[in-house]
């Protein structure tokens, strides 16, 4: 079978209208997030959810010493905060406050503004190529029918029509 370019792979996958979404955890005092397009509803009995995170984020050892992680669904005029949060190499923070985030049961943080918000239990991690799977059971969701959702199309943010 001939091998694919990876280049052209990106490329077909930026052609899929996405959600932007910056998915959180904590560690003790510490907290970590980043920008995920790889989210989906996993399942509805029990509620579950999964993020795809590459393996070397921080993310994967602070989520499974801590065992809990929280998803904010972005909406329009968040883009900013897409963008600081898709930086790598960041440090875990004491606090995201300065990005109006807030908290739900897990302690975990969320932005306010976003058109939802998804707290919950790491459920397991799926080792799968270069990512590994974080699946999330729910324990606790917000969602707002005021807030328009933030969408990534072909590397650029874009409002749904």
């Amino acid at each position: 079978m001939a091998s694919v370019d990876p280049d052209e792979f990106k490329a077909a996958l930026g052609s899929w209208p996405a959600g932007v979404t910056i998915v959180t955890t904590r560690d003790g005092d510490k907290v970590y997030g980043l920008t995920v397009s790889s989210f989906s509803s996993l399942s509805f009995e029990p509620l579950m959810v999964l993020v795809c995170i590459n393996n070397t984020n921080s993310f994967i050892e602070m989520a499974e010493r801590s065992g809990v992680f929280a998803i904010s669904i972005l909406s329009q005029g968040q883009d900013a905060i897409s963008d600081a949060f898709a930086s790598s190499g960041r440090e875990p923070a004491d606090s995201y406050a300065e990005f109006g985030a807030t908290t739900m049961k897990t302690g975990c943080p969320v932005f306010e503004g976003a058109t939802a918000q998804i707290d919950c239990e790491l459920d397991r991690m799926v080792p799968a190529g270069d990512h590994t799977i974080a699946v999330g059971r729910v324990v606790d969701v917000w969602a707002s029918a005021e807030h328009e959702p933030l969408i990534y199309y072909r590397r650029a943010y874009r409002a749904a029509v």
